[in-house]
Order: C-alpha cells, then structure tokens, then sequence
C-alpha cells in the first residue's frame, strides 16, 4: 500500500483532464443550492401569508412556489445528464490510459499481475476513481456550499439554534469517522479479494475442460468458495465500521433536529416564532444536516478511491518499452548474432551463453533443440520482447541493432493457439487492415488452410477464446496466414506446425519454400524433422 501522499497526488493528475467538466457540474450543484434555499424562503413567505403574518398576494406567492419547484427540477435533470455524460467520458478516457501503458509496458518473461486481475482493475478500480472524481468530489463543492449558505441563513433568523447544532453535528461526524486508516486497509484487502476472485473464475472458465478432465470441478468451486468468503469476512467488518459510525452520526442529527423542534415549540408558546418561522427552522436542520451527512459519507468513497487509484498505479508505473519509428529493411534482411547471453530476472542460471549464429538473409534455418534450450527465448531477444543480457542482435543490410523500429520486419507465429475471439476474418486483419478477400484468401492457401473456403460461413467464421470451435491444427494455419499477410521479410514459426499431420505439414513446409525462399529468411522452431528437408541450415540448441 502506498503513502497517502502518494495516492492523493495520483488522484489529483486522474482529475486533471475533467477539472473543467467537473466545476461546471459543480456550478448546476451550486444553482440547485440556491433554488433549495430559495425553496425555503418561499415555504416561508407563503406560510405566513396563508395565516396573516405578512401582507401581500398568496396567488403571487404560489406562483413564485410552483416557479422555484419547476426550476429544480430542470436543473436537477440536467445535472444528471451532465454527470452521466462527464463519468463515461473519463471512465473511457481512464481505462485507454491505463490499458496503453500495460499493452505498452516491458515483458520480461512473464506478466506482474493475472489478466483477470488486470482486467478487474481495469474496470472496477477506473469506476471507483472516476466515480469519486466526477461525482464525489463536485458533490463534496456543492455539500460546502449548501453548509455554509444553510448556517448563515439559519444564524439569520435565530443565532442561538445555529451554535446548538454546530456544535453537535460536528462534534457527531468527528466521532465517527475515527476509523479511517482502518477502514483504508479494510478496503484495500477486499479490492485484492475481489480480484483474486475474478481472476479465479476468468482462469477456470477458460481451462474448464482441462479442470474437468482432471476431476478438479469441486476443489475449483471449493476453492472459489474460500476466496468468496474471505471477502466476505472482510465487507462484513468494513460493514461492522461503517454501522457503528452512522449509528453515532444519526444521534447527533436526531439531537440536532430535537433541539430545532423543542426550540420552535418553545418559540411559538412564547410569540417569538410563527408556524412560517418554525417551518424554515426545520427545513433548514435538513439543509444543515443533509451536507453534514454527505461530506462524512463520501469520507469511505474517498477511502474506495485512494485504494483504486493505488491499485491502477501499480498498472501505469510500469516500465515502457521505448517508441521508436519503424526501421525497415528491404528484401530479406539477415540476422546477426554475436556473443549473445540470457538469464531470467531472478534465475541463476542462463538460459544460453556466448551465442553466435548468422541467419543469411533469404535462408530458411531450422532451429532444433531440447525443451528448455533457449530456442523461444533467442526468437524474444529478436523481437526485441527481452533484452539479452548482454550480446548483440544485428539486422542486415544495411547493419542495424535490434531494437522497437525493427520489429516491423518480423512474421511471427507464436507458440500454441493465438487466435482471438471474432471471426476468421478479423484475425487475419490483425496483420493486415486493408486487406482485400483475395489476399486473405491466398494468404490461407500459402498456409495450407484452403478448409476456411468450404466452412459455411467461410472467411466469416466465428472462433472462440483462443481459438476455440476449430482444431488446433485449423487455429494453427490461419496463424500462419495471418503472419504471412504481414510486409516484413523475416518469417519466424515458432513450434507453428506442431499440431500438424505429418501430411499437412509436409505440404505448408513445401510451400512457404516454394513461394519464399530467397524472399523471406525464414526461421523454424521445431521438434520435428521436417523442417530440415527444406532448410538451408540447422541450428541445434543445447
């Protein structure tokens, strides 16, 4: 948990871009306010027309009544529309900010944070933050203003029931909110709860058949059971707080409305106060009390929000991979290496050291070697995903390090299932925007993924999560084309063809050869030996 100091700052540059919107939503909650107090002025004057206290015309008085009631309404409308507006603006303008600079951020092997983690913060903590920026806090401006303009008018028409009840509203909200670092750290806990539930549930359902061809459903869903519950304790003691504050709360404000009551009683017994009088005086104990009121509720959303704000910080303080404008090489670009040593940020072991090896451009190199050897971790280094710890990485011709700018000259098919959720035809557009049917077409048939033509909704085919509805080997070669489609000239298949028939991969092997040897260097991750039948080089990895 960060210091105060710390979260409060990064609140206050979360309200920054809005500080307009929300003084403008605090100036229709300053003119709500001034109608409220108008509304009681009103109550008053009519009051004392309808029993003879004061002389003029009650029609006029009504009509000033029903003109006061009209206004608020318009203008409480229009403050709602303009809250709503305000808050899904900066709930959209939070969660891009903070989603760019995880998609932005420097992987080092593995993530920080659980994606459903990521994801829960994302949505609940911006909401919790915006929320209190666009809402709260203007609430807090307007709250000050109705106390300040409620006192001075219930001081106006009788000083002695303003010192009663400044002195016990107060003294009723100090005693409490005594528990605000408690409370803090109450909220703290349950956030990370809630986050260790959603990524809980988002992993489960994701791999449910693995969990159940496992015999794991029950300890999965015991186990949410036990997540669930520690959240649970947890909001019923942040709830046990909470209860006991507004309890004392509460007794100051029946206090405070007591003394207003006995007072105007006593007043009207005595001829000093009419029912006109009587009916501001306890119109305006709500006036005073409901700001009181408010200003110590929005002391927990302000608690909620620095948690938040704590929580998306640990998001957008990661390191950013450095932007640099694209390098590209024409042709098919080699790949030098020299000297090249890896180890993990935290291992004592290297992954691989002293490694040197040229990939002559528009080669195709088979890259062989034992689970482990480093063959997935020489291809994060060209990418420019890790950093070696020390060695180099050359593009050429022209010589060119390895860096952000040359990733642009990659084709890359990861490990494993890496299509996303929409159809066929939105990822093969990942690679390639402005693509036209016929080259996403050929791109499939490069690949030996000429099936997408006979499914019946062809190119428009829905996939699931990862892939799901097709087989490993069909979300294999639509990866394969999705790369192709891509301009560089370094094609890079990492264990692309593991789900492969041998068949099957025989003939995609045969044809990237065919179509892009000289063209592309090309460079194969495998176990498997077909590879080597077409490459012009093997490399072997210890």
């Amino acid at each position: 948990m960060r210091p105060f100091r710390d979260c409060l700052a990064g609140l206050l540059a979360a309200l920054r871009p809005h500080k307009w919107r929300v003084l403008f939503s605090a100036f229709l909650g300053i003119v709500q306010v001034a109608l409220s107090l108008g509304f009681v002025w009103c109550s008053k004057y009519v009051v004392d027309l309808a029993t003879g206290e004061t002389e003029g015309s009650l029609l006029k008085g009504v009509c000033i009544f029903g003109g006061i009631l009209l206004m608020q309404v318009l203008v409480r409308t229009g403050a709602r529309y303009w809250e709503g507006y305000m808050v899904v603006e900066a709930q959209n303008m939070g969660r891009a900010r903070v989603f760019s600079r995880v998609m932005r951020g420097i992987w080092e092997g593995k993530d920080r944070f659980h994606s459903g983690d990521t994801v829960n913060r994302l949505e609940e903590d911006v909401r919790v933050v915006v929320d209190f920026i666009c809402v709260s806090l203007p609430g807090v401006v307007v709250t000050l203003c109705q106390l300040v303009a409620a006192c001075v008018f219930l001081f106006a028409l009788s000083p002695q029931l303003g010192w009663i009840l400044v002195f016990i509203m107060p003294v009723a909200v100090v005693g409490s909110r005594l528990f605000f670092r408690k409370l803090r750290s109450l909220t703290g806990d349950i956030r990370r709860g809630d986050s260790l539930v959603q990524a809980h549930m988002q992993e489960n359902i994701q791999h449910r058949i693995v969990v159940r061809t496992m015999g794991s459903t029950e300890d999965t869903l015991d186990q949410l059971d036990e997540l669930q519950d520690d959240v649970r304790k947890g909001t019923l003691k942040r709830l046990g707080y909470a209860a006991f504050s507004r309890t004392i709360m509460q007794l100051g404000f029946m206090m405070g409305y007591g003394a207003a009551f006995v007072w105007s009683v006593y007043g009207i017994s005595k001829g000093t106060v009419t029912y006109g009088l009587m009916t501001a005086f306890l119109q305006l104990v709500g006036q005073v009390q409901r700001p009181v009121a408010e200003l110590a509720g929005q002391i927990p959303a302000f608690i909620r929000a620095l948690s938040s704000e704590d929580r998306l910080m640990d998001l957008a303080e990661q390191t950013q991979e450095r932007e640099e404008a694209d390098v590209w090489l024409d042709g098919a670009p080699g790949i030098r290496v020299e000297g090249l040593s890896y180890r993990y940020p935290g291992a004592r072991k290297y992954v691989f050291e002293n490694f040197s090896f040229d990939f002559r451009p528009g080669t195709m190199t088979a890259i062989l070697g034992p689970t482990g050897g480093g063959k997935s971790t020489l291809i994060r280094i060209m990418l420019n995903l890790l950093k070696p710890t020390s060695g180099s990485v050359t593009l050429y011709d022209p010589p060119t390090p390895s860096g952000p700018g040359t990733l642009c000259n990659f084709m890359y098919v990861p490990q494993g299932n890496s299509l996303m959720s929409g159809s066929i035809r939105q990822n093969l557009k990942l690679a390639a925007p402005g693509a036209s049917d016929e080259e996403l077409l050929e791109a499939l048939h490069d690949a030996s993924a000429d099936f997408v033509r006979d499914l019946p909704q062809g190119l428009d085919t829905l996939c699931a999560e990862v892939g799901q509805g097709l087989s490993e080997g069909q979300a294999q070669r639509i990866a394969i084309a999705r790369a192709l489609l891509r301009p560089g000239g370094i094609l890079v298949l990492d264990e692309a063809t593991s789900a492969l028939d041998p068949a099957t991969e025989k003939e995609l092997l045969g044809n990237l050869a065919r179509k892009y040897r000289g063209r592309k260097t090309i460079l194969c991750i495998t176990h498997r030996p077909a590879a080597t039948e077409y490459a012009d080089e093997t490399l072997k990895m210890a």
